[in-house]
């Protein structure tokens, strides 16, 4: 399995390297990925990154939030304003196993129009914008809708990672990494049948 992390400009970095850890712990392939053009990303805190690959290979697809509620000139409300990100996640939705988000990068799915219909979850602060796209809020940590995952704030990028890794690898895999990270496994998971 080849998983995906795109990377913005503007993008919070918790978002990305709380489950990129994770799941390459797990021993997943994970690689950060632009949209359109290898090259420098540079985060919402400044860490600058060369990302040599771009968006389009994938297995899984992980979108990171950041500089949505503030309304940031870099960040995913940005790339939700240029709308090049969003074509190009409903381009790939139909040939990706999953789709998965952390914190508002829910609402970067969601103007993909790869949400529509379903249940998700994003930062509580956008709730009501994520509700605006004709999703189905669920406030939990993290919702999966099985080919669509979605975690809230900041830190429930952890329990998404660990999650990827229970569904990919199995429930002991997701507790030896949890274990060795000293992350406990308490955050619910909301899907189909566990409600």
């Amino acid at each position: 399995m080849r998983i995906e992390m795109v990377v913005f400009d503007g993008f919070d970095e918790l978002d990305v390297f709380g489950p990129f850890e994770v799941l390459s712990m797990a021993g997943l392939t994970v690689e950060l990925v632009t949209a359109d053009q290898a090259g420098s990303v540079t985060s919402m805190r400044g860490v600058s990154l060369h990302v040599p690959t771009v968006l389009g290979r994938a297995d899984g697809v992980i979108v990171p939030g950041g500089g949505w509620l503030n309304r940031a000139p870099e960040g995913a409300w940005a790339q939700a304003q240029r709308g090049g990100l969003t074509a190009r996640l409903a381009a790939l939705a139909p040939s990706t196993r999953w789709m998965a988000s952390v914190c508002t990068g829910g609402l970067l799915l969601a103007a993909a129009g790869v949400l529509t219909g379903r249940p998700a979850t994003t930062n509580s602060g956008a709730y009501d914008e994520l509700r605006a796209y004709g999703v189905d809020v669920v406030a939990e940590r993290v919702v999966d809708a099985g080919d669509r995952i979605t975690a809230g704030a900041l830190t429930a990028g952890l329990d998404l990672g660990l999650w990827i890794t229970e569904r990919e690898l199995g429930t002991a895999t997701a507790d030896r990494v949890a274990a060795v990270i000293g992350y406990p496994r308490t955050a619910r998971v909301w899907h189909a049948g566990a409600r």
